[in-house]
């Protein structure tokens, strides 16, 4: 789709899948980004191609000020960002790639972008450059934008369109099990023509903001209306010093903190899940295997009202963004960890700590680990939904034997 966004590119069929890579800036670049956004916006850029999406930009600017309009706000809505062409220049050969007279250029060899219009030069971070050298070495290689808000932040988009993925042997099942107030549990089993094995396991849990939310509101409602009461509060919770001497000005700067100490706490729980997800995707793509994702969803009526609630979902819409990049397959599956791994029976707690719960079935006297046991009865979930379907038929049945053979022999593994 020519001259589309990558937004409405990937809205077209809703097969392409982004990353995106936040570019550090200093004050003086971000002057210069801001002047070059405004002549763009306005016709009047520098270098012709900073123009190539104008039209979207101009069509997406009168669509949130009719949106605004319809919802009866009065204040301008903010521009949208502007799009603007890349060409890399590659290490190890000097390749370049992209449009020849696109106006930015992210040379790879060198360790910066540049924009020569505007005498814009920024060097890259090395965790930057090496992330954007392994996206450019990729197989069916992303197609890259560069963002520049009205603000003059940056940023890198690289959007994918990836290759129906193929069911086949060797095969990764990468569980995800969600979970309203233990967070995730991840698993990844491999599957080849000598049986199973679990590659990887861990449990990752958001930091909990009970106490932070509780001193924030305190410091709001002190910022607020000031009183001996609130001021107490304050005391059993900071430094008896600071407490007493605390201006309601002070007061809500802290408040403020602390709510953006939690966003920036919680959108680095959402990162680590999908660095941790791609890396497993990706070094199973390296040997050549096929990658499902499961994930077992929380149900919404559990989930509302819940302090993970909005950084659980977004976790999802993570995953599900990023399945569409590495071309991977995600589906969405019901299993219970409270069942047993080994003979479906219902289970029952004996245990239970912050970080484990242990359950154990009464039937056939296994011990497990919910977490552990959830993801492993999303893939046997998986498995047993394949079995009417023709050729995957074949491959499931010897996965859900290879499965229950690895469970036979490691049953042990299920506690730890």
């Amino acid at each position: 789709m020519k001259g589309a966004t990558p937004k409405e590119r990937a809205g077209a069929g809703g097969s392409a899948g982004f990353r995106v890579f936040r570019v550090c800036t200093s004050k003086r670049t971000r002057e210069a980004l801001v002047r070059l956004y405004k002549d763009a916006t306005s016709g009047r850029g520098r270098n012709k191609m900073l123009h190539y999406y104008l039209e979207e930009w101009r069509k997406a600017y009168e669509e949130v000020k009719l949106m605004r309009e319809e919802a009866g706000r009065r204040t301008p809505p903010r521009p949208p960002p502007l799009f603007l062409l890349v060409k890399f220049i590659i290490p190890e050969n000097g390749e370049k790639r992209g449009k020849h007279d696109a106006p930015c250029v992210i040379d790879l060899k060198r360790g910066e972008l540049r924009i020569p219009s505007y005498n814009i030069k920024i060097p890259l971070r090395r965790s930057l450059l090496r992330a954007l050298i392994e996206e450019n070495e990729l197989e069916a290689r992303p197609d890259f934008v560069l963002q520049v808000t009205h603000s003059g932040k940056l940023r890198i988009i690289a959007h994918r369109a990836p290759l129906l993925p193929q069911l086949s042997t060797p095969l990764r099942v990468i569980a995800v099990d969600e979970n309203s107030r233990h967070g995730f549990a991840l698993a990844a089993f491999d599957f080849d023509d000598r049986g199973c094995k679990l590659a990887y396991f861990e449990k990752l849990r958001p930091e909990n903001h009970g106490c932070r939310r509780q001193l924030a509101a305190i410091l709001q409602s002190f910022a607020d209306a000031p009183s001996g009461e609130r001021r107490q509060q304050l005391g059993q919770l900071l430094p008896e010093e600071l407490a007493k001497a605390l201006a309601p000005e002070r007061a809500r700067e802290m408040a403020w903190q602390a709510r953006r100490k939690e966003k920036r706490l919680n959108n680095n729980f959402v990162q680590r899940i999908t660095t941790r997800v791609r890396e497993l995707v990706r070094e199973a793509r390296r040997r050549g295997a096929a990658v499902v994702i499961l994930v077992d969803p929380i149900d919404h009526k559990s989930l509302r009202g819940t302090g993970l609630q909005g950084t659980l979902l977004r976790a999802r819409r993570a995953l599900e963004n990023l399945a569409r990049y590495e071309g991977a397959s995600l589906i969405e599956l019901r299993a219970s960890g409270k069942r047993c791994p080994l003979c479906s029976s219902e289970g029952t707690e004996v245990r239970r700590t912050m970080r484990v719960r242990v359950y154990m079935c009464r039937r056939c006297g296994a011990v497990w680990d919910r977490d552990k046991a959830a993801t492993l009865n999303l893939a046997a979930a998986y498995f047993e939904k394949l079995r009417g379907r023709g050729n995957e038929a074949a491959l499931a049945e010897r996965a859900l034997a290879s499965l229950k053979q690895w469970l036979k022999a490691h049953s042990r593994a299920l506690q730890r």
